[in-house]
């Protein structure tokens, strides 16, 4: 037998090409930094009572009977005659109402806007209306503007949109049928918006790349996302141009398209994409290629340099995780630092929508769900919950010693909080071992193998770990 060797885990950064750590086999509700840190959560949204008053409540969304959130929306209004700026969050219920909230306005009541109903979740747009906040609602069933000072009128025989941009005073939008069109209006007044005429109508898009299923403003452009490429619309002088910016070989998911600072991301197939306004890059996210065929349920949205992904992975490992116990639809929320393309994985979400809002004294990202949680708004945050449900931990290693041949290892020494589990993984064995305290613990044992990987779990909502060390001798 020889000296002891050591095994040394430090730094479980796997994003840092200049400074790696252990390879990582999977992870999810951790982030892996130097440390094993706690992964973000979810939990109930709250919202200042005033923009002086930071103390945070729920709304009342009980107390409107609602039982199911299908959707939420933010619109800002900013009043001439007061000179004063209101924050609206309205909400889409599942009995197909929208219920609106005066954000920072000393009430967390909800009330039915305008008596509103759509068949299904609108799509919102706001833009400025003769000199006026207004607000698009878009929904399968019909087209409506409210503007600022005004009751929402309807927008009559506008088509069916499915994604809208405004750019240089030019509504475009992408609409259900024919979806090789675009539809674009220069004047959103009900009288005129529904018709072909110097003010609104179609431009034709070829064949090549598919439907158009996503449209937007990146870099003072207009972008359509298709089913396999990408085209540019250029608006000049009333004259519309299309050209070809980008072809792909498997198909664009339009639901994860989504501007995040100076790139716009999306995910495809076979992994997620960037794209600068010229080339497309794909991302060295590895992990997304586990996921199943397809992912049409995957969305995404951006706030500031981070791009929030919900999806569904096959981890394949046998265990269910919070909303994987149901029939869902997604079961992973990526949250990606386009910095430098870092993530964490919060696995157990069902997200069905999301949505940024950025205030003069707060900004949130806001989650509405396809399961389990779908009578809440929730917002994600700091804390490795899921509402009152802790989030399961995960970090596993490959292989920790590369070179061949049998080994003995005999201590394992780590630096954690309470109740995380190290388990080793040994020739198709496995040894497990519990901290009992937070801080450091040493487990003694003796197992003789070629191979050893390390797993990290935890159902606790801290579960740290700092530092590994795996003593072994070599035969």
């Amino acid at each position: 037998m020889r000296e002891k060797k050591v095994v040394e885990i430090k730094n479980f950064d796997n994003f840092n090409e200049s400074e790696k750590g252990v390879k990582v086999k999977r992870f999810y509700n951790y982030l892996p930094t130097t440390n094993l840190n706690n992964s973000k959560g979810v939990k109930v949204a709250t919202f200042p009572l005033n923009m002086t008053d930071r103390t945070e409540k729920e709304l009342n969304i009980a107390s409107a009977g609602i039982e199911k959130v299908d959707g939420v929306a933010y619109f800002k209004q900013y009043f001439s005659r007061t000179e004063t700026t209101t924050h609206r969050l309205l909400i889409y219920g599942g009995d197909k109402k929208v219920y609106i909230n005066q954000m920072l306005d000393d009430t967390y009541d909800l009330f039915w806007l305008y008596d509103l109903t759509f068949n299904s979740a609108p799509i919102t747009l706001s833009f400025k209306k003769d000199g006026d906040d207004a607000i698009i609602l878009a929904s399968t069933d019909t087209m409506k503007i409210w503007k600022t000072g005004y009751s929402p009128y309807t927008i009559t025989g506008a088509p069916i949109i499915t994604s809208m941009c405004m750019h240089e005073g030019v509504l475009f939008c992408t609409i259900k049928d024919p979806a090789f069109k675009i539809w674009y209006a220069t004047d959103l007044d009900a009288e005129n918006v529904g018709n072909i005429s110097s003010n609104s109508g179609y431009v034709s898009l070829d064949n090549d790349l598919g439907y158009a299923r996503k449209i937007v403003v990146f870099n003072e452009g207009v972008y359509v996302f298709r089913d396999y490429g990408i085209s540019k619309i250029n608006y000049v002088k009333k004259e519309i141009y299309v050209s070809q910016v980008f072809s792909s070989n498997t198909k664009i998911y339009a639901n994860t398209v989504s501007v995040c600072g100076n790139s716009i991301l999306f995910m495809t197939k076979d992994g997620l994409y960037t794209f600068n306004g010229v080339k497309v890059s794909k991302s060295k996210i590895d992990f997304l290629n586990t996921f199943p065929v397809e992912n049409d349920g995957a969305i995404a949205s951006s706030l500031g340099e981070k791009y929030y992904l919900a999806l569904r992975v096959n981890f394949a490992d046998g265990e269910s995780v919070l909303c994987e116990q149901n029939e869902h639809v997604n079961n992973v929320l990526f949250v990606v630092d386009t910095s430098d393309f870092s993530y964490e994985i919060i696995r157990g979400v069902d997200v069905k929508s999301m949505l940024p809002v950025k205030t003069e004294v707060f900004e949130k990202m806001l989650v509405v769900f396809n399961s389990v949680y779908t009578d809440k708004i929730g917002e994600i945050v700091e804390i490795s919950k899921c509402f009152d449900d802790n989030l399961p931990k995960c970090w596993e290693s490959e292989n920790l010693v590369d070179n061949y041949g049998v080994k003995m290892f005999t201590k394992l020494t780590v630096w954690a909080d309470k109740n995380v589990k190290f388990t080793l993984k040994h020739d198709g064995k496995e040894i497990a071992f519990t901290t009992y305290n937070a801080g450091i613990n040493e487990f003694a044992f003796k197992v003789c193998c070629k191979d050893v990987k390390l797993s990290v779990t935890s159902n606790e909502e801290s579960a740290v770990v700092k530092s590994v060390a795996l003593d072994y001798y070599e035969y």
